[in-house]
């Protein structure tokens, strides 16, 4: 062999070399053997991972009442429950659905009311096609009434308006701020003190009117005509129109939601748990070892390979917050992935049976790319990489993503359809 002497030794995939750069070299006298060549592509390259989850409707949650009685009507497991509709029945009183993230905290009574408790109403009343008119401006003053009626649940409306105010949280998507202001606002500047004495001349037994309340972004008030839709909705579902909404009268979800299971049988009490509910939605749950979550982001793309073997695609929508344990003899903590479907009415998914599913999970991804089959890289005793031409010479070169037995390469003298030798 011409030039320096040559060792090649295959290692983890590629060949190691100790001759020099440049140099022809040949793997015998024989200058006619054969050897195996591949041809550097132009390609997209991902490095993805393989792990079983479940088709399902995601996580469940555990739904209780907010108000003491008997248990008179519980749905049946498969129900789905849209805005408005009942989930159960409390002394046979319905228990309606509302979407939004504050839940009823408080009893909403008295006109002027603030908070995002009250928006949450509002918006829901409205989505159910109901007219009240228009809100007061985020900005606006306004001053709380008092129902005629003592309060019952403790608390006036000055304190149930500070409670609002110490509310903190997102709110849902359909809890955004309003528009104009309507006939209970305020003016916008700040009321003064005095608004408040000259409110209560020529009355001397009369109680001090409530301080004023800013609304501020997300929050909305209980204008008499929203007490009056109220009125009309309750109404409307078989309840006590009285105009009130408070804890137990209604529960605040994100969304519609699917009855999972039963914990409870009518003519039970209601101090328990009565329901177990999930989303509507078909979604795929994988459970992950905490400390393997580094390369799992919100949003990262899968594919997912269904029972039949036919594959839709997703993207990771949540992972749980705090690690459990596992169930392996190991005890070692997990997390829960939870996968959204992007077409979850695609037929092959409305018509596969809940179970077992595998599910790709791309954690790196190049596109338009140059790569080779990592057999064809030669591994330089001092160090980097290069290929090897079919008549010898060698061509430095940089990697980059290796994935599914290929790698990224480039280089000032590779190109697309150079031939390269390869090891297989």
């Amino acid at each position: 062999m011409s030039g320096a002497s040559v060792v090649l030794a295959i290692t983890a995939g590629a060949v190691v070399w100790t001759g020099r750069h440049g140099q022809e070299s040949r793997a015998s006298a024989d200058e006619n053997v054969h050897v195996t060549t591949a041809v550097v592509e132009r390609a997209d390259l991902s490095d993805t991972r393989t792990l079983g989850g479940t088709l399902g409707h995601g996580r469940s949650r555990v739904v209780r009442s907010g108000k003491e009685g008997l248990v008179t009507w519980l749905p049946r497991i498969g129900a789905e429950v849209t805005r408005g509709g009942q989930l159960f029945r409390v002394n046979d009183n319905p228990v309606p659905l509302l979407y939004g993230s504050t839940p009823l905290y408080r009893t909403l009574r008295d006109e002027g009311t603030v908070g995002r408790d009250v928006k949450v109403l509002v918006d829901n009343l409205r989505k159910l096609g109901y007219d009240f008119g228009e809100q007061p401006e985020v900005g606006s003053w306004v001053r709380p009434r008092p129902a005629a009626t003592p309060a019952s649940d403790g608390a006036g409306a000055e304190g149930e308006t500070a409670s609002a105010d110490a509310a903190s949280g997102e709110s849902a998507e359909d809890e955004t701020a309003s528009g104009k202001s309507g006939q209970d606002a305020a003016p916008s500047a700040r009321p003064t003190a005095a608004d408040s004495d000259s409110a209560g001349a020529g009355s001397p037994a009369a109680s001090p009117s409530p301080a004023p309340v800013q609304v501020r972004r997300g929050e909305g008030v209980l204008t008499s005509g929203v007490i009056a839709a109220l009125k009309r909705w309750q109404s409307r579902t078989g309840a006590a129109a009285t105009g009130e909404l408070g804890p137990g009268d209604a529960i605040v979800l994100s969304g519609a939601v699917r009855v999972g299971g039963l914990l409870a049988e009518p003519g039970d009490a209601t101090g328990g748990d009565l329901l177990s509910v999930t989303s509507t939605v078909r979604q795929v749950t994988v459970p992950l070892e905490a400390d393997a979550t580094g390369s799992v982001r919100r949003g990262n793309k899968v594919t997912v390979t269904l029972p039949d073997n036919s594959t839709v695609r997703g993207h990771v929508t949540a992972l749980s917050s705090d690690a459990q344990s596992a169930d392996n003899a190991g005890g070692e903590p997990q997390l829960t992935v939870t996968v959204g479907l992007d077409d979850p009415d695609a037929e092959s998914v409305r018509d596969a049976d809940a179970g077992s599913v595998r599910v790709g999970f791309t954690s790196a991804a190049k596109k338009d790319v140059l790569v080779v089959p990592v057999g064809a890289l030669l591994a330089l005793s001092e160090g980097g990489y290069a290929l090897q031409r079919p008549g010898g010479r060698l061509l430095p070169v940089e990697t980059g993503l290796f994935a599914k037995g290929r790698v990224e390469v480039s280089g000032p003298e590779i190109s697309e359809g150079l031939r390269v030798v390869t090891t297989s």
